[in-house]
């Protein structure tokens, strides 16, 4: 359970959100369209306009011509003006009513610029220069345009009246008295208000329909993209959830709770102020696990962040480490002194029975706190600090107990071991040994459980249950469990190269199975040396996947993706069911060696018989460690066990000695595998 961020840990604001930029985007790009449009579409209403402007003057050169110009007119010389019967004509013409509406003024040119017909009677003979309109109509092509009221040419057209408006005009060629090039051009020039008012109109009828159209496809477009950016959003929401928050109590996770530390000591520092961490572990868990199930384990777990929280101040955060450890931050404490007040609130709080599923539990714990900076200056340390702290207050039935440098291991042995083993990490100290795994069908040795030891320059050889417990309690198991990866991946890589590609099974603990990184790291493995994921095989045990059965089954299947294979180390000493082992992408279960040591009992014959029954209608396979003898292997066939290990094939021994043996050993009957 989590409280509203404190202001020190508060973000700066966000940048505006893929929705809204699409929609300013998508908005701008089509207003841009719909102006691009509507241009094009004034453009052609203003075409067709003058379209029709030189259909109606066209008609009105068929009357001029049939007026001026009969069939048997010659070509018009030189000086050649019109008769006062044709002015009398064109008066008539002009006086049409017909006419005069479509009609402003008329202009007949020679080549020469002599003016044959105006309606300007007063320019009839004159001469001018052609304009530059009239020069292209007499290469025989109608020309149109608009112009200022200057271009009309009439009697009864008062120019300055209308000064501020734009008239259209049409030169047109004519052709007369039987040639083939025009001899005359002739200049119509007509009323341009009602037609610039008619593409008004149209104008606006077409860019309302087009603004309509687009608005409802803008509105579409952004009904489409809003639906699917709020999905994404909401998944990206639950993606980050996960990945930030445990999926058993919604608490913070590991990860969270190092960001938010991080944080809280930036903040610290700059304030004069100190950070307090609190680790909580629960009493009596495992003995409430054994005894009512993980189902009991799991709603005990989820209670216990609803009831701290009174207990806590405003700021304060709790997150779960895993299992039963919870971790409550402190951001701002005056002393240690205060950050135990705290810590005894919380011991009160626990101090009230739980009601589990109608069951009545009672829960206590224990808590060792750490301060910063004195206990430490970032988040591992103090971590660590306070996991020992615990300790000390379990094992002096304290409550709670702050950090003292006395308590670490009671001994320096541990502080100087854990500098120890990061420096042999760092150094390449840690060694791998393989134990074959083998067909218990064919005898084909199908694949090698990498097994680490620590090579220490003092103490010699050192077994994992000396160096691993503390890794996985200091931080260091995440670069221990790398370079464990680095060099089994290394192994199988040359096995695959030699012409025996071999699979690696390699063990992944609780810490390591939880980290965010795990994913990432184990693809970035596999990558650096070349090998595809179903040449590694991680083993896990029931107590690990249990311990957060969610956020392992999230964990797991994003590593099957790579191809890896999983499988249950240890099987039948957890609490596993069959209904969640179903759930779980693995790949096998491997039977541990405490029933197959003793397989002549009866009670251990029935579990390792029950438990092979189980995984092979699961579709799983079983592979069982820890066989001894001849007698084992056989009985373990009888059963209908796929796969075994064990002393009675090989120990554990470096690459080199496991080359010499399989090399020994690889043309020859299982039966005359003699035991190393």
């Amino acid at each position: 359970m989590t409280v509203p961020r404190p202001a020190w840990m508060r973000r700066p604001a966000a940048r505006p959100s893929l929705l809204v930029q699409f929609g300013s985007l998508s908005l701008v790009v089509i207003a841009v369209l719909g102006l691009v449009i509507g241009q094009q579409l004034h453009s052609l209403i203003a075409e067709r306009a003058q379209a029709n402007a030189r259909a109606s003057a066209a008609v009105y050169l068929q009357l001029v011509q049939r007026a001026f110009f009969t069939p048997d007119t010659q070509s018009p010389s030189t000086g050649a003006v019109a008769t006062p019967h044709q002015l009398s004509l064109s008066e008539q013409l002009t006086e049409d009513p017909v006419v005069r509406q479509q009609v402003l003024s008329a202009t007949a040119w020679l080549a020469d610029g002599m003016v044959v017909f105006s309606t300007a009677r007063g320019e009839i003979g004159s001469r001018e220069v052609l304009p530059a309109s009239a020069k292209k109509a007499l290469a025989g092509e109608t020309v149109s345009g608009t112009a200022d009221a200057s271009r009309v040419r009439s009697d009864t057209y008062d120019v300055r009246q209308h000064a501020r408006e734009q008239v259209m005009f049409v030169d047109m060629p004519l052709s007369i008295g039987g040639r083939s090039t025009p001899a005359v051009v002739v200049e119509i020039t007509q009323d341009y208000v009602q037609t610039e008012a008619a593409i008004r109109h149209d104008t606006s009828i077409v860019y309302g329909w087009l603004a309509g159209g687009l608005l409802v496809l803008y509105l579409a477009l952004f009904r489409v993209v809003a639906t699917a950016s709020r999905r994404i959003r909401h998944q990206s929401a639950v993606n980050r959830d996960l990945a930030l928050h445990d999926t058993l109590t919604g608490l913070a996770n590991r990860s969270l709770l190092r960001d938010q530390v991080t944080q809280a000591l930036v903040a610290a520092r700059r304030h004069d102020d100190h950070v307090a961490l609190l680790l909580l572990d629960l009493d009596r868990f495992k003995e409430i696990n054994d005894t009512l199930g993980h189902h009991h384990g799991d709603l005990l777990l989820a209670l216990i962040g609803p009831r701290l929280q009174p207990a806590l101040r405003p700021g304060d955060t709790i997150a779960r480490l895993g299992g039963d450890e919870f971790v409550i931050l402190l951001p701002e404490v005056v002393d240690a002194t205060e950050a135990l007040l705290v810590a005894r609130s919380v011991l009160r709080a626990l101090d009230e029975v739980f009601a589990v599923d109608g069951v009545e539990l009672d829960v206590g714990g224990s808590v060792g706190i750490a301060v910063s900076p004195e206990h430490g200056e970032d988040f591992e340390t103090l971590l660590r600090h306070a996991d020992v702290a615990m300790y000390a207050a379990k094992t002096n039935q304290t409550g709670a107990t702050i950090y003292d440098p006395a308590y670490d291991a009671n001994s320096p042995a541990r502080l100087a071991m854990l500098g120890e083993l990061r420096r042999g990490i760092e150094a390449g100290q840690l060694v791998l040994h393989y134990q074959p795994q083998v067909d218990m069908d064919s005898g084909e040795v199908t694949g090698a459980e990498a097994l680490v030891r620590w090579d220490h320059p003092t103490r010699g050889l050192l077994f994992p249950d000396e160096f691993i417990p503390l890794a996985e309690r200091t931080g260091l198991i995440r670069p221990l469990t790398l370079a464990v990866l680095d060099q089994a991946l290394a192994q199988a890589a040359r096995w695959a190269q030699a012409g025996r590609p071999l699979a690696v099974a390699v063990n992944l603990s609780a810490r390591s199975l939880l980290e965010l990184t795990l994913h990432d790291d184990v693809a970035t493995a596999l990558a650096r040396h070349g090998v595809p994921g179903s040449m590694l095989e991680l083993e896990i045990t029931e107590s690990t996947v249990m311990a957060d059965p969610e956020r392992a089954l999230v964990v797991l299947r994003s590593l099957t993706d790579l191809g890896v294979t999983v499988s249950i180390d240890d099987f039948g000493t957890g609490y596993s069911s069959m209904a969640y082992l179903q759930r779980l992408p693995v790949h096998g279960l491997k039977i541990d060696r405490s029933f197959v040591t003793d397989l002549s009992g009866d009670v251990n014959e029935v579990i390792v018989s029950s438990s092979i029954d189980l995984a092979r209608s699961l579709g799983l396979h079983v592979i069982a460690e820890g066989v001894e003898d001849r007698s084992t292997w056989d009985r373990l066939a009888v059963l209908g066990c796929h796969a075994g290990q064990g002393y009675y094939l090989s120990r554990p021994v470096p690459a080199e000695a496991f080359d010499a043996w399989f090399a020994h050993h690889l043309d020859q009957e299982l039966s005359a595998a003699p035991g190393v």
